[in-house]
């Protein structure tokens, strides 16, 4: 006989390095497609404000203190200031180009209150009346204006207000400068919009005044949202070569799958090929190729039992040969030929190290009944 076939061992290595690969490409490929399908972008325009206002403190003429004009900051004596003059200044900052109307006017507000700042009467006052304008195209929205403020002529409404009602009030004369606007950005699908104040409050009715500006830029560092659709050659690479490497890890996946199939498959073959040899092999008889058979009456048996069957009434010994990836095994005796064809259904798998002893003795037994 011919050396007896070994059935071969997968190659873990191979499975192992095909399985990393698959990983590797199923994450490339998933980060790439979705990075392909990306394009929606988050846009960000907004603004920020600021405000500042000067100012000076005019007194009555033949004042005590020999001085027509005092600085800010200072605290003043009531009954001494005549008149302030204020320069206002107020300033937008735009993320991006904006066009769009603006308006602003001054107002004077009185307000006529109790200790505890609950108000008794308000009046306001226009001051000027409403000033348009408008910006083009520009990152930059800045106004200044300058405003005198009456102080000693809204003392006296305050007065007489006290003693028309008998009440000892408290007053505040509050200037505010009212910045309103409308702009568009090219890179915004809605308007941005000012809605903001820069103020001077003043006290009245009081033996002396400190002046506080307030700047209630209440849209300060305002920012608006978008998102926009942004497509670029980038895009369009990663989402072909996503794709692609994802057509190749399917590639992959059904060739591992396949190749796991006729891998096990062949193993069960070559081990059942083997294991028959090894069994039997004072019975079969290797031979290189298939021997002529023409002329003979041939029956193929279903099942190996059968040609050993056969092997014990006739005698003679049982060839083996390969043909066309198959095994075939054939008893000649006389005119008369029988076959049987290793079939899939009855290939076996290779027995756990544990039960080789059984096996062992199980094959021992099955020669001494074929040798009967």
């Amino acid at each position: 006989m011919q050396k007896k076939q070994e059935a071969q061992k997968p190659n873990y290595s191979r499975i192992i390095f095909c399985i990393c690969t698959i990983a590797v490409f199923i994450v490339t490929s998933g980060y790439l497609v979705l990075s392909g399908f990306a394009t929606q972008q988050e846009v960000h325009f907004g603004y920020k404000e600021g405000g500042d206002i000067d100012y000076s403190v005019k007194l009555k003429e033949g004042n005590f203190l020999e001085e027509t004009e005092l600085k800010s900051g200072d605290t003043y004596l009531a009954g001494l200031v005549e008149q302030i003059p204020a320069y206002y200044k107020y300033q937008a900052n735009f993320t991006a180009p904006v066009s769009g109307d603006y308006a602003y006017q001054f107002v004077a507000t009185i307000g006529a209150e109790r200790d505890n700042g609950e108000k008794y009467w308000t009046k306001t006052y226009d001051l000027t009346e409403e000033k348009q304008a408008s910006i083009d195209n520009s990152q930059k929205l800045v106004i200044t204006e300058h405003v005198d403020i009456d102080y000693a002529q809204y003392a006296k409404y305050l007065e007489a207000f006290r003693e028309e009602y008998g009440l000892a009030a408290k007053g505040t004369l509050k200037v505010t400068m009212l910045i309103t606007g409308d702009f568009t950005t090219e890179i915004m699908d809605r308007p941005a919009l000012l809605d903001s104040e820069i103020s001077l409050s003043i006290p009245l009715a009081e033996e002396s005044i400190d002046i506080i500006v307030e700047t209630n830029t209440d849209n300060n560092g305002k920012v608006y949202t978008k998102y926009i659709s942004v497509e670029t050659g980038e895009h369009r690479f990663c989402r072909l070569a996503g794709l692609l490497l994802a057509v190749a890890t399917i590639y992959l996946i059904g060739k591992l799958i396949v190749d796991g199939v006729v891998a096990r498959r062949t193993h069960r073959y070559e081990y059942t090929v083997s294991k028959l040899r090894e069994e039997y092999d004072n019975l079969i008889v290797d031979i290189d190729k298939a021997p002529k058979i023409k002329g003979l009456n041939v029956s193929t048996v279903k099942d190996f039992d059968e040609l050993l069957d056969v092997y014990n009434t006739v005698k003679m010994p049982i060839n083996f040969y390969e043909e066309d990836g198959e095994s075939h095994f054939l008893i000649v005796s006389e005119k008369l030929a029988w076959q049987y064809v290793l079939r899939e259904d009855d290939f076996i798998e290779r027995p756990a190290k544990t039960k080789s002893k059984a096996k062992k003795k199980e094959s021992k037994q099955t020669r001494r009944r074929a040798r009967k």
